[in-house]
């Protein structure tokens, strides 16, 4: 097979003698190798490998991007550069672009590759699979299980017209189950992950078993009357919820007036009790790099310290139309967050639950804001009362509506404890006086 940084640089070449102002390409090899599971079974299984050659050119600022999959071969890839061309010349000029990024070192990012994991099979797949199957009737042998494994590695090249040069190799692996537990005409449903980047923080044994043990906690659900009560998220619900939170802070979001949050940096969004790092460069990180979809170097940074809205997500793009810092968060076709870790507190996610006399614990799910008006109107789908210091009863028909800002700001615990995957770390926190309703 072709060098991949061969490849980039022959395109990037091929766009510059086009006429070209600024290039950069991409040039990448992938395999996935994934198994489905459907009531218990496997449903199917698939290896798939894939390549393909990614060029942007820019041309007074207006851009032209074209792809290729499946083929390295030269003319494909000169035809694929000279599209990207084509493309940015008839592109609107745009006088808000300045340069893509320069070279500047990177960061050695520890555990992002395992040849372990690139060498994984189906039946390897499947064995874990089954375990979780297993797993999953010995709790409850009337359990529908459903859910998936994959592994997969990829390679990439990166290189762009100012002398940007980088390669990068990654590997993932993941499993999730999905239990259904029927009763009667009761049913409860729950599910369970692990995901890592090497083979030994991969813990595929006990996925089936707590998927199994939180569907049967959910059966016998109530309605619960509608008032403001607290409202406790567990670890997933929090890292959703921040994560979102990261998302409407892409500076993509500001500049375009699509964001919530517009005007708010510099103040307080939250409760002192919260610092929200996202940090692309943390060693075996799910969202880990050496630099981002352009080529600009990774680093933490700091987004709510102490409360306090600190900085925005920014691209090459809209770093220099804001004349600020680069914060190397491009996807190339945007912003994103990468590893989003939320600071611990400091009592524990039991003490929290034991100093609330009533309130909802959300499991997991969706609390989200609406990006634009920042208004969070949630179902919730794994939730329980509770009332006196312990967790009563599954709940149903309920949800919560309030502005996230709102929320974040009557937040007055976050737990010491949490659940940390890899790059994530993810505690509880409770909110005091939230409007739950209860339903009909």
């Amino acid at each position: 097979m072709r060098d991949l940084l061969s490849i980039a640089h022959m395109a990037c070449e091929v766009a510059k003698g086009e006429g070209a102002e600024f290039v950069d390409v991409v040039a990448s090899i992938w395999r996935d190798v994934s198994v489905e599971l459907d009531k218990g079974a496997i449903k199917s299984s698939d290896v798939r490998w894939g390549s393909y050659v990614s060029v942007r050119a820019f041309i007074k600022g207006g851009m032209g991007a074209s792809s290729i999959s499946g083929s390295f071969e030269e003319e494909d890839v000169a035809l694929c550069a000279r599209r990207a061309v084509e493309m940015a010349r008839i592109a609107q000029p745009d006088p808000d672009f300045v340069s893509l990024p320069e070279p500047l070192p990177y960061k050695e990012v520890e555990g992002l590759y395992d040849p372990r994991i690139e060498a994984i099979e189906v039946s390897r797949l499947i064995d874990f699979l089954g375990m979780n199957v297993d797993e999953a009737i010995s709790v409850c042998p009337e359990v529908v299980v459903n859910g998936g494994s994959n592994a997969s590695f990829g390679e990439s090249a990166l290189v762009n017209s100012l002398g940007v040069e980088v390669r990068n190799k990654w590997t993932s692996i993941g499993l999730s189950i999905f239990s259904v537990v029927k009763k009667g005409d009761d049913v409860g449903s729950y599910y369970e992950f692990d995901s890592a980047r090497v083979l030994s923080d991969f813990v595929p044994q006990g996925i089936g078993r707590k998927a199994t043990e939180g569907a049967l906690s959910f059966l016998g659900a109530r309605k619960v009357e509608t008032k403001p009560m607290a409202v406790i998220l567990g670890p997933l619900a929090t890292h959703g919820l921040f994560s979102s939170i990261c998302s409407c802070a892409s500076a993509e979001e500001i500049q375009r007036n699509r964001s919530f949050l517009i005007g708010k940096k510099g103040e307080m969004i939250a409760s002192e009790l919260i610092t929200v790092v996202d940090d692309g460069t943390y060693p075996r990180g799910m969202f880990s790099s050496p630099c981002d979809g352009e080529g600009f170097p990774r680093r933490p940074l700091t987004v709510i310290e102490n409360g306090v809205l600190k900085s925005w997500l920014h691209n090459s793009y809209t770093a220099n139309k804001a004349k600020e810092e680069n914060t190397g968060h491009s996807t190339r076709g945007g912003i994103s967050p990468t590893n989003v870790r939320i600071l611990p507190g400091k009592i524990t996610s039991e003490e929290i639950i034991g100093s609330t006399d009533e309130g909802i614990y959300i499991l997991s799910g969706s609390v989200s804001p609406n990006s634009t008006t920042g208004e969070i109107s949630a179902t919730i789908d794994f939730g329980f009362k509770v009332e006196r210091g312990r967790i009563a009863y599954p709940v149903k028909n309920a949800m919560i509506g309030i502005n996230a800002i709102e929320f974040m700001k009557k937040i007055d615990a976050v737990s010491s404890d949490y659940r940390e995957e890899p790059g994530l770390i993810m505690p509880t926190v409770r909110a005091q006086n939230v409007l739950v309703a209860g339903g009909i």
